[in-house]
């Protein structure tokens, strides 16, 4: 999953990765971005069981030599599943910079086109065979979520297929649960961060009890009177002024079955989840 950050802005446009930067400068910071992102963990980005939904769902389709993939962000597990099957893909993401950054950490070679654009702005004169994204809703404003799906409904070939990474506000969480989870990091540690530990719980609570509030709001509110000053400063940088839209489930679904048939939907499990996550896999109406 890419930096909430990144979500919006930006002209659609063909775009050279790195321009306005020395060569040596802009290869600096590639590398220091993928060494970085090859830190993060899941469930920030997708991981070894969800990436085999995304897989076992493209074998299942059976798409025909030659189609055509559209991948949603910067995300190189998906861009390399999609060069591993031989589809012809196209990217697109606002920071070409990051793009080019993942590049480097592709597990598949092959040729890529790369679009330089907000994702309500790519262009339906073109339709792919399948459009593939991690968390890509989840990086918008909620106002943004509902034209976004019907952008991917206008982009998306009547045959074709689009498999989603998305997060749901899980309705069975309470404000407690932040107190409990807290304790139970500090107790059994679960191998990830505690900025990935939290990140999916807190934004799902902020939308079911506090959707007035953005993220630093609720992190420094209500989050950080369960954490000691130590992990406070660790998460500081991490908070950012936004709301990212985590719907309930039935209006992703609802929201989901105006444009789509809903194929399938494979709960995601591990650390940091909060049973929040789960792989849509979706036909064109």
């Amino acid at each position: 999953m890419t930096d909430e950050n990144r979500s919006s802005g930006g002209e659609s446009e063909r775009s050279k990765p790195g321009q306005g930067f020395p060569q040596d400068r802009e290869r600096d910071l590639q590398l220091w971005s993928a060494q970085k992102w090859s830190a993060v963990t899941p469930p920030m980005r997708p991981s070894p069981q969800e990436l085999a939904v995304y897989e076992k769902n493209l074998l299942w389709v059976n798409l025909a030599d030659g189609a055509t993939a559209l991948i949603l962000g910067a995300t190189p597990e998906l861009r390399s599943l999609a060069l591993k099957h031989g589809l012809r893909t196209t990217g697109c993401d606002f920071d070409a910079n990051f793009w080019q950054a993942m590049t480097l950490l592709r597990t598949a070679e092959g040729p890529e086109e790369f679009l330089h654009a907000d994702w309500l702005d790519l262009p339906e004169d073109r339709r792919y065979d399948a459009i593939l994204g991690d968390c890509s809703l989840n990086m918008l404003t909620p106002e943004r979520v509902a034209p976004f799906v019907q952008k991917i409904h206008g982009l998306l070939h009547k045959d074709g297929i689009s498999i989603q990474r998305i997060q749901t506000a899980n309705k069975n969480l309470i404000m407690d649960d932040l107190a409990q989870a807290v304790r139970s990091y500090r107790e059994n540690n679960p191998g990830i961060s505690l900025n990935l530990y939290l990140i999916f719980l807190a934004q799902s609570l902020r939308n079911l009890y506090h959707p007035e509030m953005t993220h630093r709001q609720f992190y420094e509110s209500i989050v950080f009177r369960y954490l000691t000053p130590e992990e406070i400063e660790g998460l500081r940088p991490f908070l950012i002024d936004r709301k990212m839209a985590y719907p309930r489930p039935q209006d992703m679904t609802d929201l989901l079955e105006q444009f789509f048939k809903i194929v399938r939907v494979e709960k995601s499990s591990g650390p940091g989840l909060w049973d929040t996550a789960a792989v849509y896999v979706l036909k064109n109406k």
